[in-house]
């Protein structure tokens, strides 16, 4: 049972938040952070790359959603579709110029239609960096992805369409939900104590058990990667290891201990 508070902004009075993937939920967090938004300075380097006073594109209709997945070619899981009925991108964008005078632009979110190359270009960015494409992820059974802001992608056949944060072939588990995600990246202590945000437990698994195929095998294989240890010995190293081994065999040859 996974159960955690988590303390965010905003007015008074103290509000009581379920964070789950409901129309309302996201109701919430959009008014949330438009209001949040309003008091971004745009001199902070370790703010948010949102312009001040930026507001959500109104959501998506179910006609224009509709589209919207013939475009992708797949059907959306309820937690994104939720998300697109709520709100469709940001009104306004991050935009600057670089060294050879070319204009650029940035936005987390993704809009529809404005952003669907963007959407196209960071599927496949992901799909040639793990060197596989639409059909073998199609005839592999492979789970079809979803950028849902930046490069956090909403897994769309895995159950309970966990969130992977995917950078290249650089893929880690990065959420159980999309609502829980949003939290943990667009929330944080900057935004004060005012509203109590309430996790509902997800049955049935823990942070080690999410596995998804393919795409993230799990934490298990990570630890080949760590120190290899022993629970409340600290680190064994191989020169540890000799110098037990040397001192055992020594107090074998003594008679002082047994095998």
């Amino acid at each position: 049972m996974l159960a955690l508070s988590f303390f965010c902004i905003y007015p008074s009075p103290l509000v009581y938040m379920k964070v789950d993937n409901s129309i309302a939920f996201f109701e919430k967090i959009k008014a949330m952070t438009e209001k949040a938004w309003e008091e971004i300075d745009p001199a902070d380097e370790y703010g948010p790359r949102i312009p001040p006073g930026a507001k959500w594109n109104r959501g998506l209709t179910e006609e224009e959603l509709k589209q919207f997945e013939q475009d992708m070619g797949f059907e959306f899981p309820l937690p994104l579709r939720n998300f697109y009925r709520t709100m469709n991108g940001l009104d306004k964008v991050d935009t600057w110029v670089d060294e050879h005078n070319v204009h650029h632009y940035f936005t987390p979110f993704y809009a529809y239609p404005r952003d669907l190359d963007r959407i196209y270009s960071m599927i496949s960015w992901i799909y040639e960096s793990t060197g596989v494409n639409s059909e073998i992820v199609k005839a592999s059974g492979i789970s079809r992805i979803f950028p849902v802001w930046q490069h956090r992608f909403i897994m769309i056949d895995n159950p309970g369409h966990p969130i992977l944060s995917m950078h290249g072939s650089d893929i880690i588990f990065y959420g159980a939900t999309l609502a829980r995600n949003f939290i943990a990246d667009h929330f944080d202590h900057r935004f004060g104590n005012d509203v109590r945000l309430k996790f509902p437990p997800i049955r049935g698994y823990s942070w080690k058990g999410w596995v998804v195929p393919f795409w993230y095998p799990g934490p298990r294989y990570r630890r080949r990667m760590l120190p290899r240890t022993t629970p409340y010995k600290g680190v064994l190293t191989k020169r540890f290891g000799k110098i037990k081994r040397k001192i055992i065999m020594d107090k074998l040859a003594m008679g002082r201990t047994k095998v």
